[in-house]
């Protein structure tokens, strides 16, 4: 009940138990034995119950997760990635996690952006750059197992957990018909994966090209083809995000006028 969202199927985790002096419980930890992620990491989920928080237990919690996984994989990773300046991530990096990298979360008018985006991938029609042998396609008929790899391994997650969600087994599902997929000769090296917010806004929660194929064509394609699906089911505005490393999706960002609303953090803890 702490930790449920641990507990989702193909999670497979671990449990550890924090009790007072009369064995009430006062907090757990959760951690998924499946690494995920690169450098691959296990997810810990930590929690405990506000009357007992500010004693130390969050941090005896965090040290014995770590001393019951060294041994089995190279780094701890948090369950969901914290928000920058947040108290989850002050947590994190109060008890041994440290920055890999930061998520960049943006807010923008999809009209203007699909506009855009039609003008770059025209230029790059016009020069026969894009291979005849890529196809975009919506989610609902990709390979969902080679979806839920790319996005794993881009987003520091694992493939078991995601692909769970991509079937609508755990959690929060993408929209299988507005979210895409780019394929290459069939194989998948690019997803973009959209969900609808509690406001109704669409959100793209993960917008991913294989290291491979990224800073050229795939990623416009990819994006140009989400965005205009998201301007053809009628959505004005949407938010996404990005890893800040992907240079080419941030200055796309900046060049159709979206606004950086807020960033997650993507934390380790080296293990041994």
């Amino acid at each position: 009940m702490l930790l449920p969202e641990s507990f989702a199927p193909a999670a497979a985790p671990e449990a550890l138990l924090a009790r007072d002096a009369q064995g009430a419980l006062v907090g757990a930890a959760a951690v998924v034995w499946i690494a995920g992620g690169d450098p691959p990491a296990f997810p810990l989920a930590v929690h405990v119950l506000p009357a007992h928080r500010g004693q130390g237990i969050g941090r005896a919690l965090v040290e014995a997760a770590a001393a019951w996984a060294k041994d089995d994989a190279p780094a701890l990773q948090p369950f969901q990635a914290p928000a920058e300046g947040s108290p989850a991530a002050a947590f994190c990096l109060r008890t041994g996690f440290t920055q890999h990298h930061r998520v960049l979360h943006f807010a923008g008018e999809a009209e203007a952006m699909e506009a855009m985006l039609a003008r770059y991938r025209a230029r790059l029609d016009a020069a026969g750059i894009i291979p005849a042998g890529a196809k975009v396609i919506p989610l609902a008929k990709a390979p969902l197992a080679e979806v839920a790899t790319l996005i794993a391994h881009e987003f520091a997650g694992n493939p078991a957990t995601t692909l769970a969600r991509l079937r609508g087994e755990a959690g929060r599902s993408p929209d299988p018909q507005r979210s895409v997929v780019l394929l290459l000769e069939g194989r998948v090296i690019g997803a973009q994966l959209v969900t609808l917010a509690e406001d109704g806004l669409p959100e793209v929660e993960a917008n991913a090209v294989h290291p491979d194929w990224r800073r050229g064509w795939a990623n416009l394609l990819l994006t140009h083809e989400g965005t205009r699906a998201g301007v053809l089911h009628g959505f004005r505005r949407f938010r996404f995000c990005c890893d800040e490393r992907v240079i080419d999706t941030v200055k796309l960002a900046q060049r159709c006028g979206a606004t950086q609303t807020h960033a997650h953090l993507a934390l380790r803890r080296a293990l041994g």
